[in-house]
């Protein structure tokens, strides 16, 4: 029944190829022999119950030597070894994204697809040039292929080369340009990972400035938080559980390290650990109300840890709120 769709699926393409006229029938047969391939090979990595895998990288090989933007992407995926089932082939990974960014896979470079296509291969390349994945590591090298991809307009690549403008990898530090590539990717697609997280670094840090500003640095850790941006929010809890830039907030700061852990932060997770610890040390002497303790006891009773460390986290807690109870 399942091999039944995916032929079905290339059926439909191929039959639609044949409503031209004739002597474009050729090329647009051809072409639609690509796309069916692609979609059918699409169609089982998507699926978790299909374990027809065996083929899929050949079929995608095959689809982007033919100048599919959407298969060589994929194609990418499964060399990164983001596809279940299919191991990691970082030598593969780096070669395509080097062929594609520079010319060599052929790419209707008038199509907005394939557009993409080059600048989020010029955008992995950088990645695998900066961490030696697949390639020999050269920090140079990273930067001029980010700065490239950035140059095209490419979201991921503008705040990652900020990065690198910030720290000076690739031997280019400009803070000052970084700010200016971080809001202009603000007023273009504020959802960009990252984005907010990079911007209030730099005003907690005051890196090309001359003092730190902690203030816009919460203001744009907040905005992250908006977006979900682990990193962010991990800072932006940092900031409340010192009060640095805003009013000392503990409770805030652990549903914060709370809601960054749960997004896959481990720092954030460690940070919750560790204040929820000290918070029980303490006994909860700053707190003034029955809510403020049962809710610091959710937070615990969320922690990833054994139940008795977590009964021990959560005594003096549910002993000052039952003192406040009996008050």
């Amino acid at each position: 029944m399942r091999m039944n769709t995916t032929a079905t699926i290339s059926a439909a393409i191929l039959l639609a190829a044949t409503t031209v006229p004739a002597q474009e029938q050729e090329t647009q047969l051809s072409r639609a022999r690509v796309e069916a391939d692609y979609t059918t090979t699409a169609y089982i990595l998507n699926d978790p119950e299909n374990e027809s895998i065996h083929n899929v990288i050949s079929t995608l090989e095959r689809c982007t030597q033919h100048g599919h933007p959407l298969a060589a992407m994929l194609l990418l995926d499964v060399y990164e070894g983001k596809r279940r089932g299919l191991e990691a082939q970082p030598d593969k990974a780096a070669k395509l994204a080097a062929d594609i960014a520079g010319g060599d896979i052929p790419l209707n470079d008038e199509h907005p697809q394939s557009i993409q296509a080059r600048l989020e291969s010029m955008y992995r390349l950088a990645l695998y040039l900066e961490k030696g994945f697949g390639v020999q590591k050269s920090a140079r090298d990273a930067y001029e292929w980010m700065l490239k991809a950035s140059n095209g307009g490419y979201g991921k690549a503008r705040v990652e080369l900020a990065r690198y403008l910030i720290t000076g990898k690739g031997g280019h530090k400009s803070p000052r340009m970084a700010l200016r590539l971080l809001k202009a990717q603000a007023a273009t697609d504020a959802s960009v990972p990252n984005l907010f997280f990079y911007l209030g670094y730099i005003y907690l840090s005051g890196s090309g400035m001359p003092k730190p500003k902690p203030e816009l640095a919460f203001k744009f850790f907040s905005i992250g938080e908006k977006f979900n941006d682990a990193n962010a929010i991990n800072n932006l809890a940092s900031m409340y559980e010192r009060g640095l830039g805003t009013d000392k907030d503990e409770l805030k700061a652990l549903r914060l390290y709370k809601k960054a852990a749960d997004l896959g932060n481990k720092e954030a997770s460690a940070n919750m650990q560790r204040l929820a610890y000290v918070q029980a040390e303490r006994g909860s002497d700053t707190a003034d109300s029955v809510r403020v303790d049962n809710a610091a006891m959710q937070v615990i009773e969320s922690l990833p840890l054994p139940d008795h460390m977590r009964k021990n986290l959560s005594a003096p807690f549910r002993r000052h709120a039952e003192a406040n109870r009996n008050k």
